[in-house]
């Protein structure tokens, strides 16, 4: 996949918020709800993942201790909510502790489970949810050649670069670890030319890449950008290598026809910690939970960043560079819907990136291109009556990607489903982007098989079908049936003897109509409605029915910035903005709509243009 997350964020749409402090509305060791009924009592609330648990011991006059003993949340992400919500607990008397940026949902069920247990033991929880009152804080300022807003992909390969120029580096972080970014959840980056394709004998050249990704985009992405991005995608894996991440070649699942697709040894914070280090090493400094607010604009050019730390404390950053990579907009709603229309889109990715540094761009100056997509879930369909979708959810979300019958809210086929089935990143997921709304119908026999054999060895193995030999030959939805009743009871799944009960559930007015002229199809071998290959024919006719409800779901957003092809910021007349650059997925020139249809693509073009970026931009300061 191209960026093949295997964890969702902690997050919904959030605003900036502070780190965990104690409150000082109380002092450490004095409860002010009074007595507790002394013990140890424990609860669970619902995280990201699954159930939270803590295990509270009160004396008759404070909260003693708080142990988070059982969760589910992700690692990389929920570490910080994981360690300091609990210490902060304890050390404030206090159930008002502030949010913790990347980790909300995990910090929420924290403090829901404690606040059973205060409880349990008889306080007053209302009382220790009053937060105490701060005063203004004063700015806190800072001096570097080179600003970065966003410590992903992009940042953190610009980092790098940059430190190793002789710039002086500062980052600026919204999240609480280097770890909540898709870039250090992702399953890993395309490139071409590295030291580890050399060691395989795999080696793509920059032409192939090249060649591959601007035809895809029919002249939509900057062909100059794209070229200095990938010349550059090498160096940046080779750079990384040596600075101690682990690496290796991944096998080439979706037939593009070369191993351009690398991957991580590590996820989460371990993945880029020895970036980090090596930046600090030579004189680089990271801030943490501080979110980038507006360029400093001087004299029409950039020289600086205000920013805001998690805790209200307001920073200016002086410098002379400012690079702006921080991640798109998935979680920013208003955004998504002014592109996408009132279509829920399932966010699996980091919600941290809000869009924040695409504004600040154009508030700047700079403008917005014309590429706007979604990089789509290709492991599955989503539903958020169902949670959501995550690698341990519901195995009855797969259908979507299958290349089974499937239908509008019509109850009208609306596409070559075999598309979904091979480009579900990019094509397919376009198709059901458009639609908002989308229904797999199926039947008794496509059900049990998915389970007994599984959908490759259902459909005959067939060769021609790349993606589902590379990736699903040997999965079985071994839980689909334990799980339908769960899925019929969240309101996304119906069973029923016949298509009408089914069409009647879903409002699928014209869904038995379309049944029957696709049965005739799969019984004649030939789809004369949307021309698919025979291969996905399969017929809707032994009850038994299913019909489940999928919505679109989403690794990150495509689109943003206009950037030229040094990746500086443009105006409407198309003039560069002195100092100002713009990187990874908020640079909207780099992307084309649809996705790329090679895996990686969108995580290997943003750490090579925070590569490409860092170099302008020594190069801007050289005079």
């Amino acid at each position: 996949m191209a960026l093949s997350l295997a964890a969702c964020t902690n997050e919904g749409a959030p605003s900036p918020s502070p780190s965990v402090q104690p409150s000082e509305s109380t002092a450490p060791g004095a409860s002010p709800a009074g007595a507790y009924r002394a013990g140890t009592y424990t609860a669970s609330a619902a995280g990201k993942n699954g159930d939270v648990t803590v295990e509270v011991v009160f004396t008759e006059a404070a909260i003693e201790s708080v142990t988070v003993t059982a969760h589910q949340e992700t690692e990389g992400i929920a570490e910080p909510a994981l360690e300091r919500v609990p210490k902060a607990v304890v050390d404030g008397q206090t159930l008002a502790v502030d949010a913790v940026a990347g980790a909300t949902v995990t910090r929420d069920a924290i403090l829901a489970a404690v606040e059973s247990c205060v409880a349990k033991a008889g306080g007053d929880a209302a009382a220790l949810k009053t937060p105490a009152a701060g005063g203004e804080k004063e700015t806190v300022s800072y001096e570097a050649d080179a600003v970065i807003v966003g410590a992903g992909a992009a940042g953190m390969n610009a980092a790098l670069e940059a430190s190793q120029a002789g710039l002086k580096v500062l980052v600026l972080e919204k999240g609480a670890t280097i770890g909540v970014s898709n870039a250090a959840q992702a399953g890993g980056p395309s490139a071409c030319e590295t030291v580890v394709q050399a060691e395989e004998d795999q080696t793509v050249t920059v032409e192939t890449l090249f060649r591959y990704m601007y035809d895809y985009s029919h002249s939509l992405a900057n062909a100059g950008l794209l070229r200095n991005v990938l010349s550059v995608s090498g160096e940046t894996i080779n750079s990384m290598v040596e600075a101690g991440v682990g690496m290796y070649l991944r096998p080439d699942n979706y037939g593009a026809g070369f191993r351009a697709r690398h991957g991580f040894e590590e996820r989460g914070d371990d993945r880029f910690q020895p970036v980090k280090e090596k930046v600090e090493s030579l004189g680089g400094q990271f801030l943490l939970e501080t979110a980038g607010k507006s360029v400093i604009m001087e004299n029409g050019a950039a020289a600086g960043v205000l920013a805001e730390r998690s805790d209200g404390t307001p920073v200016e950053v002086r410098a002379k560079a400012v690079l702006i990579c921080t991640g798109g907009y998935l979680g920013n709603e208003a955004m998504m819907a002014e592109h996408f229309g009132e279509v829920k889109i399932n966010p699996l990715g980091n919600t941290l990136s809000d869009g924040a540094g695409i504004n600040m761009v154009v508030e700047a100056g700079g403008v917005l291109d014309r590429n706007w997509s979604i990089i789509a879930n290709e492991f599955a369909g989503a539903n958020q009556k169902g949670g959501g979708w995550s690698f341990s959810a519901n195995q009855n979300f797969k259908y979507a990607v299958y290349g089974g019958l499937m239908v509008n809210r019509e109850g009208e086929r609306f596409f070559n489903e075999e598309v979904i089935a091979t480009m579900a990143l990019s094509e397919g997921g376009e198709a059901t982007l458009r639609e908002g709304l989308y229904y797999s119908v199926i039947d008794q026999a496509y059900f049990d098989a998915c389970r007994e054999e599984g959908i490759y060895s259902y459909l005959g193995s067939p060769e021609n079908w790349y993606v589902g030999k590379m990736t699903l030959a040997a999965a079985l939805l071994d839980q689909n049936e334990a799980q339908l009743q769960e899925a019929i009871d969240q309101g996304w799944a119906c069973k029923a003897d016949t298509i009408e009960e089914a069409a009647a559930y879903f409002g699928l007015e014209n869904l038995p109509q379309t049944v029957a002229e696709y049965n005739a199809m799969c019984e004649a071998g030939e789809d004369t409605r949307f021309y698919k290959d025979p291969t996905f024919l399969t017929s809707v006719s032994e009850g038994p029915f299913y019909v489940f409800e999928y919505e679109p779901s989403a690794w990150g957003t495509l689109g943003g910035v206009k950037v030229d092809s040094r990746l500086r910021a443009l105006t409407a007349g198309n003039e560069a903005i002195p100092g100002l650059y713009v990187a990874g997925v908020d640079a909207g020139s780099m992307y084309t709509a649809p996705y790329y249809s090679n895996e990686g693509a969108a995580l290997g073009l943003a750490m090579a243009s925070g590569t490409w970026a860092a170099k302008e931009m020594v190069q801007y300061l050289a005079g």
